[in-house]
């Protein structure tokens, strides 16, 4: 892994720099919950919220790759961040992980 991405902008960025070059690659995500902890005890604060959720993206290139990870909790939240990623999923393929493969791309 060359480096993790601080924002979408710095992702979207990479992609496309990666486009103009001529660069090929494939996307790889992967989405599911985030658990550090499961909340021993719950209050009326947290009784009936949406789990918190990740979204992981690796773009590997020939030359490079670069990850990105974004916790949500809401759906809406989750279609924004693909519209956003809309232009760069046309350029390159895209493959859906699972939670293992994942890790491994990312270690």
């Amino acid at each position: 892994m060359k480096y993790t991405a601080d924002d979408l902008n710095e992702l979207k960025d990479f992609a496309l720099k990666m486009k103009d070059k001529g660069v090929k690659g494939k996307i790889f995500v992967n989405q599911g919950n985030y658990n550090l902890e499961e909340p021993i005890l719950s209050d009326e604060n947290t009784a009936g919220r949406q789990p918190l959720q990740i979204f992981r993206i690796v773009i590997q290139t020939d030359e490079e790759a670069i990850y990105y990870e974004y916790l949500f909790n809401e759906a809406t939240d989750l279609e924004e961040i693909n519209v956003q990623l809309e232009e760069v999923y046309m350029h390159f393929e895209k493959e859906i992980v699972s939670v293992e493969y994942m890790n491994n791309l990312v270690r």
